[in-house]
């Protein structure tokens, strides 16, 4: 694994009270919600990254979590605070519909190395 993986995931274990690695390689962010995503796939810093906002968005976005829970607050305080970025609603809605659950990976590592350009997103074809 890169440092820089390990990094994130040390930074995970700090910011995700609760966090861990399961045996399946899955990094679990909240147990009790089932907040995960698979690591064997991660091979850079912006993959990891790109991961973490995919999956969180679920939480964000697609009326998993109602918009004034607890859970809904605790997910998108993580990705505030992860990417040091406030992200709207209607930003969460897009950031999920075109990269949720780790849909277009290119797309959105691109999306990370270009601050967040929400640009990036809007294009039909994305």
């Amino acid at each position: 694994m890169e440092a820089i993986i390990q990094e994130k995931i040390e930074r995970v274990f700090d910011m995700f009270e609760g966090s861990f690695i399961h045996n399946d390689e899955e990094l679990i962010l909240h147990k009790k919600w089932n907040v995960y995503f698979r690591l064997p796939d991660v091979k850079t810093g912006d993959e990891f990254d790109y991961k973490l906002l995919s999956y969180l968005s679920f939480y964000t976005a697609s009326n998993h979590f109602k918009k004034s829970s607890a859970q809904y607050k605790w997910a998108t305080d993580r990705i505030a605070r992860w990417f040091r970025k406030d992200f709207s609603y209607e930003d969460f809605q897009l950031i999920y519909q075109k990269l949720g659950c780790g849909a277009n990976r290119e797309t959105g590592v691109n999306f990370i190395k270009a601050g967040f350009d929400m640009n990036l997103l809007k294009e039909k074809d994305v």
